[in-house]
């Protein structure tokens, strides 16, 4: 009777076992070698000390949205893309503060579709488990990730493996793919406001306040997309704005400044910009930099080769003349 017993433990967390590697796989991002949470962390301190003038962060909208090579490309600033499919405003403010530990950027561009993730159910699981089991079983890590779950995930997992890890520049993962969106005129007026959450509006300030204790311009920004953006969404990020007297700029509303083509500009029909959506954005934010005037062109500067080198990578990577 022991023997059958002990033999139904080990079978129990055998299964568990798999069960857990199993989700793991599932759920883990595609570009989690690249562009994952701790993956990038690395990645960004890994830049030599106080090299770093202008970060981008926030979720897959942002890591998708803004190339620092291209920037570099026509002004010759320096950033990073630590954006994250995902994350959330915790992940982003400790990230931030473990950067700035390393980095001094003068400007934060903080993308806003992470403002609307509810996350208080997470936080139960995050103090239960220690970071050695999360590092075991990656669905403790990216458990949020069950609610962009679907079936084409599955057919997706032999290529993950096969593909290897994808190639980023400073943080951009760079997707050619072209999927249209296929929908009508998205932006519409309207007096609503979507509410921000009390534990996502916790963070935003301690962000807000983690900026002004480092001197750093913290700028708010919405990605074009027709699949999460909203007028309340808007609505609400321009109060939040206002109210800590920062600079918001809405994509969303931009057509004239940047002229997105529906057609070309997206990889997930309306989701996420594609590569030739970012350059559009990317333009626009390097001459928005430009304007400000606060930031210095390193192209020139023997110290900053590096970046002419990855520049030429790149460019070549990127079919670019």
């Amino acid at each position: 009777m022991k023997i059958n017993n002990k033999a139904k433990i080990v079978l129990f967390l055998s299964g568990l076992f798999i069960l857990l590697y199993g989700l793991s796989y599932v759920i883990l991002p595609n570009n989690t070698m690249d562009s994952g949470l701790y993956k990038k962390t690395n990645s960004i301190t890994s830049e030599p000390e106080n090299t770093i003038d202008y970060i981008v962060i926030g979720d897959s909208e942002a890591v998708s949205s803004i190339s620092p090579m291209e920037i570099w490309k026509d002004y010759g600033y320096t950033g990073y893309n630590i954006g994250v499919p995902g994350q959330r405003l915790q992940d982003t403010y400790y990230l931030l503060e473990k950067v700035l530990k390393k980095q001094s950027p003068k400007i934060i561009f903080l993308e806003t579709n992470a403002f609307y993730r509810d996350f208080k159910y997470l936080n139960a699981l995050d103090n239960m488990v220690d970071e050695d089991m999360k590092n075991l079983f990656p669905v403790y890590k990216f458990h949020s990730n069950w609610k962009y779950f679907h079936l084409n995930m599955l057919k997706n997992l032999k290529d993950k493996a096969a593909d290897g890890p994808i190639v980023t520049y400073k943080g951009f993962k760079y997707v050619p793919v072209i999927n249209p969106y296929k929908g009508g005129p998205y932006v519409k007026e309207s007096d609503s406001i979507y509410p921000i959450g009390d534990q996502p509006t916790q963070y935003i300030n301690n962000i807000i306040e983690l900026c002004k204790d480092h001197n750093i311009q913290l700028i708010l920004y919405s990605t074009p997309t027709p699949k999460n953006w909203t007028a309340s969404k808007h609505n609400s990020a321009t109060a939040l704005a206002n109210k800590n007297q920062l600079k918001f700029i809405d994509f969303n509303l931009m057509q004239d400044e940047v002229p997105f083509d529906w057609q070309k500009d997206t990889r997930d029909e309306g989701d996420h910009p594609n590569y030739s959506g970012s350059v559009k954005i990317s333009s626009y934010i390097g001459a928005y930099l430009a304007k400000e005037g606060t930031l210095i062109d390193y192209r020139k500067d023997k110290n900053y080769e590096s970046w002419n080198q990855d520049l030429i990578a790149y460019k070549k990577l990127t079919k670019q003349e």
